[in-house]
């Protein structure tokens, strides 16, 4: 009994320490800046700065890297037609659905904080491909500082792997454990750690909120889908254009529709009785446009007629789908990004007047 007790004390010690360190936010200013957990806080802290200091209705955009509109420009013009709201966003390169989830209890723990929440997708349809979401281990990496102990089990659950969900677990319990590499860097050299996190944690949430795209373009992209011959302008990364535009097609399951359920269900029950409008809006699919394929279900389209979502005009951006307007077979450049932002400020304005 007695070797009992002193490992029970050993385990309570631990994660009492665990939590003191990791739970406490004492940790978050000093991540690795560029890691995804980094990127996470900078732009929670971002988001929290304008929540604090702009008095007007904010709407919060979410969403990945192509979501890279510049809300600054988007503002501006706003504020140039007397819109009565104001953009934030909460976006982080590499995010999906499942990590949104946690970005919103973060940023809206009482659900009534933004006049409306947009969710760009590249899609309505439900387009299976080869990367299976509901096992995607990356979210892990950015939810390492986000997880409560009220989110055992369900989100190790989440995995279907073993492999992944255990990693989930260790997430969630011990979040030293999931943070152990970034540990060890900071210990490695505590002294440029510290400074590159200070000199981010200053800038960023000006910095970034000024950042505009880079201004480069793929004109002269061409594809012919009947042979599949790729026309690459100079200095134009060859492998990310075959990577993104030319990758063979998914078997269509269901897979990701299933995903698509799931985590917009778990988002959408934090907003049952709340005034905040959920809107979907489409994205630029990309400098050229796939051929389309046939999917087997739509979510999106099945919570729009349920009256839970409100959707943005599917066609609103195809405009935008042209080589000279994107620096990169998935990203618009800055030319298109601010084209992007005012076509969506104003698609904003419309639907929020219209509701």
């Amino acid at each position: 009994m007695r070797g009992i007790f002193k490992l029970l004390l050993g385990v309570a010690i631990f994660l009492a320490a665990d939590a003191a360190a990791f739970r406490s936010g004492w940790y978050a200013p000093y991540l690795e800046p560029n890691s995804s957990a980094g990127m996470l806080q900078l732009t929670l802290s971002r988001a929290r700065k304008h929540q604090s200091e702009w008095t007007e209705p904010l709407v919060l955009t979410l969403g990945d890297s192509r979501m890279n509109y510049s809300s600054k420009l988007a503002n501006e013009h706003a504020a140039k037609n007397k819109y009565p709201f104001r953009l934030s966003h909460g976006g982080v390169a590499g995010t999906n659905p499942r990590v949104w989830h946690y970005i919103l209890r973060e940023l809206d723990p009482t659900a009534r904080r933004y006049k409306a929440i947009v969710f760009p997708v590249d899609s309505f349809d439900d387009e299976d491909t080869f990367i299976d979401y509901n096992d995607y281990p990356i979210d892990i990496n950015y939810l390492s500082l986000l997880l409560r102990w009220s989110d055992i089990p369900a989100y190790p659950q989440s995995y279907a792997t073993p492999k992944y969900a255990l990693e989930a677990w260790k997430a969630s319990l011990f979040k030293g454990a999931a943070l152990q590499q970034d540990i060890l860097a900071l210990f490695l050299n505590p002294a440029k750690r510290l400074e590159e996190a200070r000199t981010t944690r200053d800038w960023w949430p000006n910095g970034s909120y000024d950042y505009l795209e880079e201004e480069r373009s793929v004109a002269g992209l061409a594809i012919d889908w009947t042979t599949r011959a790729v026309t690459i302008p100079p200095g134009v990364d060859r492998q990310v254009i075959e990577t993104v535009l030319l990758r063979p097609n998914a078997p269509q399951t269901g897979r990701y529709g299933q995903y698509r359920r799931r985590w917009f269900n778990e988002l959408f029950a934090r907003y049952q009785n709340s005034p905040t409008k959920l809107i979907f809006v489409m994205l630029p699919r990309g400098p050229i446009v796939r051929p389309p394929v046939q999917t087997v279900s739509s979510v999106i389209r099945d919570f729009a007629k349920q009256g839970r979502i409100t959707l943005g005009d599917e066609h609103r951006f195809e405009s935008l789908e042209k080589p000279e307007l994107f620096r990169d077979g998935l990203h618009m450049n800055r030319a298109g990004s601010t084209l992007y932002g005012e076509m969506l400020t104003d698609d904003l304005q419309r639907i929020l007047g219209a509701i």
